[in-house]
């Protein structure tokens, strides 16, 4: 199975009220023969939640531009 690698970015953002906070966060790609496996579209979601043992993770894949 294909591997992808995370990306952390970290910056400081200044609230309208002046104060000044640091946000952190993190991305990765979803690799393409996982893509095309679940026909991913322009659109689709991914929902991630806790799996079945520490180091695993449970991927739902929500279709279109719904919030639900």
């Amino acid at each position: 199975m294909p591997k992808s690698t995370v990306q952390k970015t970290s910056s400081e953002i200044t609230d309208p009220d002046g104060s000044t906070r640091n946000i952190t966060q993190y991305s990765t790609s979803v690799p393409k023969q996982l893509a095309e496996f679940f026909s991913l579209d322009q659109g689709d979601k991914l929902e991630w939640s806790v799996g079945s043992s520490r180091n695993k993770i449970e991927l739902t894949v929500v279709r279109g531009e719904n919030d639900d």
